[in-house]
């Protein structure tokens, strides 16, 4: 057993499970080095011959000596009950009026009571709320000493990868109830240091401490263990399974009946409310983001660590996560927010760190920056966002018409319609999982349509044809998966260039302009795609069809996970080739880059298609009701 708070009472009943046989006799165990001073000694006998009391008082850490070592010690403060240790059974009153009254700071002689070792009692104990707690347990919280101490200090952290350094020497502090940001291009190092906190990597030198003490986080199941939970971009869940099904991988000791119900609790406390019985196939990108955030409070976080948050929800769901972060902080949780949305940033956090190429080159106050300002930092340099010019709509080149695709384990295609012209940036919005990735997939031809003719380029029937002849045909794909689908990560970039071209011919040093005109920055002359960062390698891809000038161009998630700057290089190419003819289709997540972007713009939910709307016409708002489900009646 264990007791991390000071200033208390309790009361623990300890079962021997001897039935009628009356326990050995053992005296109060020894306490070595407690945190805090203690004072316990054993209460009268129960009414049960198998069970006794011991009344504790001043507790820090209590445990036999031979029991599991003990985890780390938290700072007292208060918590809501939806995030406190499970429920257990509470003694009944009459065994709280019989508890012998509290024992002085010194320790008292053990009465003579009938008891097996400590050793071989179970930890489970019941727990009996004594004067101190009572007033907690009516609704009069006793005051908690309020946080000031560091919650997280990172001090000189560096980390190697052969001869690039990703980290180098970098130090943050973090308070409990603080909301910083991390900020940097990609590349810079963001993702390797959380890797390090979360226990993922190990660091070459440098110290973490958690609550002033030296730890060494070996794994995430150790980070979890000591209070840190992490959101990741990429949802770590099981698509097959329940909502309760898919915490409880991470919860081994936790029974589907106690999940279901704290799920309940907690969307009732926070307003993260989710069926535990629902499949995850059958949820939304936000609901999603739900379960992720239930998993990290369902082991009752100190320090939250978020990924991208918002790069899969919709601005309402966006607002309503911000609701629930600001109350988590609130509680005194501390929050670790990466996002390359600086809007978000400035509106969510109260201190940022940015790095640069591995190295700490500014902290800030977010909210008295501004967002060229942060990006400045962030890239080291002033970053225009380009502004699409006007320019001359023609002819349809790709023609649409009642494409319908049945998917056999994600979402299935309904009469999809559209048409994309000369000169035109067509825009498809939507969040994850309402039917991207098969429209994509339709439109390359890696699943041909059922009719050849429902996709059209320059009036000519493709629907039947693979890639290759659909590259042939003036089309060029940009695949929202950067390592796997649009790159082969083990091959070098003049490999992964041919992969496209080979259809339509090479050119001789394609591949050194490819990577000048784009500023595609990676080590050595040809080096493995898997070796560049994610927002070089976006660069690269998109470039690479870009080079090919087609006559349409699909492209998803263009600027997904990118930084301001390589978001500002895609957004150039795309409208350059826009004016110089091309219809381009972008179906992305992001509604900036959709207004940024695109001169009309349909929404993609379910399946199904909205009927295409002029950019001067909707309002992100209203997309964003769209992208949620609403009829288009409903927010006209």
């Amino acid at each position: 057993m264990e007791v991390d708070r000071q200033n208390i009472d309790i009361t623990v009943s300890y079962s021997s499970h001897a039935g009628k046989r009356p326990p050995s006799i053992v005296p109060v165990p020894h306490i070595p080095k407690p945190v805090h001073p203690v004072s316990a000694r054993y209460g009268p006998k129960a009414r049960k011959p198998d069970r006794v009391f011991v009344s504790m008082s001043d507790v820090g850490r209590f445990r036999p000596p031979d029991a599991k070592r003990l985890t780390s010690l938290r700072p007292p403060r208060a918590r809501p009950p939806v995030r406190e240790a499970p429920p257990v059974r509470e003694a009944s009153s009459e065994q709280i009026a019989n508890a012998a009254p509290i024992a002085p700071a010194a320790p008292v002689a053990p009465a003579v009571l009938p008891v097996e070792p400590v050793a071989a009692l179970r930890e489970t104990a019941t727990v009996a709320p004594l004067p101190a707690m009572q007033a907690q347990v009516a609704g009069d919280p006793i005051a908690a000493p309020e946080d000031t101490a560091p919650l997280l200090v990172l001090t000189g952290l560096s980390k190697a990868f052969g001869a690039v350094r990703a980290v180098e020497d970098v130090s943050l502090t973090l308070s409990p109830g603080e909301k910083h940001a991390l900020l940097g291009e990609n590349g810079a190092g963001k993702s390797t240091l959380v890797k390090m906190i979360y226990g993922v990597l190990q660091p070459d030198t440098g110290t973490i401490r958690l609550d002033g003490h030296p730890v060494r986080i070996d794994s995430p199941s150790a980070a979890r263990s000591r209070g840190i939970g992490m959101v990741f971009q990429h949802f770590s869940t099981f698509e097959a399974l329940s909502v309760a099904e898919n915490l409880a991988v991470v919860l081994p000791g936790r029974s589907l009946r106690d999940i279901r119900r704290d799920v309940r609790r907690i969307g009732e406390e926070y307003g993260l409310g989710i069926e535990p019985d629902r499949r995850l196939a059958s949820l939304s990108a936000g609901e999603r983001q739900r379960v992720e955030i239930i998993r990290c409070l369902l082991q009752d976080p100190r320090l939250l660590i978020m990924d991208e948050p918002t790069s899969v929800l919709t601005p309402q769901e966006a607002q309503a996560l911000f609701v629930v972060l600001d109350r988590l902080a609130e509680e005194g949780c501390a929050i670790l927010y990466i996002s390359h949305r600086l809007d978000d940033v400035r509106a969510l956090c109260q201190s940022a760190t940015v790095m640069r190429r591995g190295k700490v080159v500014a902290t800030c106050n977010p909210r008295e920056e501004t967002v060229a300002s942060l990006a400045e930092m962030m890239i080291g340099s002033t970053v225009e966002r380009p502004r699409k010019q006007a320019s001359l709509i023609g002819k349809a080149l790709l023609e649409v018409d009642d494409l319908r695709v049945v998917s056999g384990g994600g979402v299935s295609l309904d009469g999809i319609t559209f048409a994309a012209r000369r000169g035109e940036i067509f825009g498809i919005a939507g969040v994850a999982g309402e039917g991207q990735s098969e429209l994509f997939a339709a439109l390359s031809g890696e699943r041909p349509a059922r009719r050849p003719g429902a996709i059209r380029i320059n009036g000519r029937a493709v629907g039947a044809l693979d890639p290759l002849r659909r590259r042939r045909a003036g089309m060029a794909f940009a695949p929202e998966r950067r390592v796997g689908h649009a790159a082969i990560g083990d091959m070098r970039l003049s490999e992964n260039f041919r992969l496209t071209h080979h259809a339509t011919g090479l050119r001789r040093g394609a591949v050194a302009m490819l990577r000048d005109a784009f500023d595609v920055r990676a080590e050595g002359k040809d080096p493995f795609a898997a070796a560049l960062s994610g927002g070089n390698l976006q660069k690269f891809v998109i470039g690479r069809e870009i080079l090919r000038e087609p006559s349409v161009l699909i492209v998803e998630q263009p600027t997904w996970g990118v930084d301001a700057g390589a978001a500002t290089v895609i957004h150039k190419a795309l409208m350059e080739l826009a004016a110089k003819g091309a219809a381009i289709v972008v179906i992305s997540q992001d509604l900036d880059e959709i207004f940024a972007l695109c001169d009309r713009v349909a929404v993609l939910h379910r399946g199904r298609l909205s009927e295409p709307q002029v950019m001067s016409a909707v309002t992100a708002e209203k997309l964003g009701l769209l992208m949620g489900g609403a009829a288009v009646a409903e927010v006209s």
